[in-house]
């Protein structure tokens, strides 16, 4: 059997993981699961043509950190050998992202099951709304719509956090009903936290943002789920930007280009994005990519604090133009 798990929602992807390993043998899960990284694609594909051991025979290999792009010619050889795997071996690759006209990953898909995984836009608190709810009713929780349009703006699209909240106040209600007040207390917000440390780093004030981002590490906010919501913030300031400097005039029209759900957002994105440069915004974008590599590859979360520091100062020069 394979399967692809897809997309940048990485709780979502472990869960998944985890829901596979439940069909293992406990007593022999040590001999039967194995993790590779890409690099090593051909030993991982050597261990999943192998035989499990113990009860049941099952087996599951997972391929980490795949990046269909890179893989080549001679990858494509060594993949052929997928449709020799068994039925009771479970044969998965993991990926942040995939492009289904490569012919890798044509064929991968011709042999097994893609689940794509993405994150919500943190902007779209509608859809992130529309999940709460539909995990609130999977645990028998009942929240009226102000509290779930709370905790969407309060949350975000942190999944990890989502379903530990909602536990949290599942266990409280203890079958009854909450207030919103209730729920501020026991819910802070760190999202919008996250949005202010975005403005921060705009701004250039680097007192402002070292205090933010302190707070969100002090009330565990996952590093991974802070820089998420910051990528996705300057993607979009970079967007307005390039569409204005582009000479893009019509609020309809640049919220098409840059696929803003709500055009009346535009307008404040417009007034945000003025003092700031099209250089300083993709340079930005660019740094926060590469933070968010290395916390996915396992750098510790204190790293984010010296990459935020930098990509705070590329903003410097606007502050310096209105001192003079």
């Amino acid at each position: 059997m394979i399967s692809l798990l897809v997309g940048d929602d990485v709780y979502a992807i472990s869960k998944k993981l985890s829901e596979f390993k439940t069909s293992l043998d406990p007593t022999w899960i040590n001999f039967n699961y194995h993790r590779f990284n890409a690099e090593a694609l051909e030993e991982a594909i050597d261990c999943a043509l192998t035989r499990a051991l113990g009860r049941g025979r099952a087996k599951l290999v997972v391929v980490e950190d795949c990046n269909f792009k890179q893989f080549t010619e001679e990858t494509l050889k060594i993949l052929q050998l997928i449709s020799q795997v068994t039925e009771q071996t479970h044969l998965v690759f993991v990926a942040s992202g995939i492009d289904k006209r490569l012919k890798v990953a044509k064929f991968l898909l011709s042999q097994g099951k893609l689940f794509e995984f993405d994150l919500i836009p943190p902007w779209r608190t509608d859809l992130i709304a529309k999940a709460i709810g539909t995990l609130c009713r999977g645990m028998g929780l009942s929240l009226d719509r102000n509290i779930i349009e709370y905790l969407a703006g309060a949350i975000g699209n942190d999944s990890a956090r989502v379903e530990a909240e909602l536990h949290k106040l599942a266990s409280y209600s203890n079958g009854g009903k909450l207030s919103v007040e209730e729920v501020r207390s026991l819910v802070p917000s760190t999202t919008q936290n996250s949005l202010q440390l975005a403005e921060a780093i705009r701004e250039s004030n680097l007192t402002k943002a070292v205090n933010l981002l302190q707070e969100l590490l002090e009330k565990e906010t996952f590093p991974l789920a802070i820089c998420a919501t910051l990528i996705t913030q300057f993607r979009t300031w970079m967007w307005v930007k390039a569409a204005l400097v582009g000479g893009v005039k019509q609020d309809a029209e640049i919220a098409r280009i840059c696929q803003i759900a709500n055009p009346k957002r535009v307008y404040f994105l417009k007034q945000e994005v003025a003092s700031t440069t099209l250089k300083s915004l993709s340079s930005a974008v660019s740094m926060l990519l590469d933070l968010e590599a290395s916390l996915k590859q396992g750098q510790k979360g204190v790293f984010i604090l010296p990459s935020i520091l930098a990509i705070t100062k590329l903003f410097a020069h606007k502050k310096a133009r209105l001192v003079r």
